[in-house]
């Protein structure tokens, strides 16, 4: 009898010993994203004096632009060129009208889609005077992203 122990044992032990569970089917879960926010937004690009060209330190503005541009379908833009008070108002208005264009340009190169652009160029209106000195925060493009309704 204790020979036929040891021939069972092994079997015995076996039998024991649980299996490993098979693995379970991995179940895709509906998870609900939650919607972009999609409500108006502002940036702002500097410029130097008289400068049109973008600078190296508005590619991320450019970038952050166009990010949140593509989140939500929903926006149009108006991108609106001023200058400072300084030279006349003729030659500020080229000025704010090419910053415009140059960011426009640099949009339409990140996916913007320039159907729904609205270009304005301010020129020096409502160029800001601090103390009745001219200051540069006026040389600039603002663009603004405005859900459609």
């Amino acid at each position: 009898m204790k020979t036929s122990v040891y021939l069972f044992a092994p079997l015995m032990l076996a039998a024991c010993v649980s299996r490993p569970v098979p693995p379970v089917e991995p179940v895709a879960a509906e998870v609900a994203l939650p919607a972009p926010d999609c409500s108006a937004e502002s940036f702002a690009i500097y410029f130097e004096e008289g400068a049109t060209e973008l600078s190296e330190e508005s590619d991320a503005v450019m970038d952050a632009v166009a990010a949140s541009y593509s989140r939500c379908d929903l926006y149009k833009m108006e991108i609106e060129g001023h200058a400072d008070a300084s030279g006349d108002s003729a030659t500020n208005e080229v000025i704010s009208a090419k910053r415009a264009d140059a960011v426009l340009a640099a949009l339409e190169t990140r996916g913007v889609d320039a159907q729904r652009v609205h270009l304005v160029a301010y020129g020096d209106q409502g160029a800001i005077k601090t103390g009745g000195v001219e200051a540069p925060l006026n040389r600039k493009t603002e663009v603004r992203l405005i859900p459609e309704s």
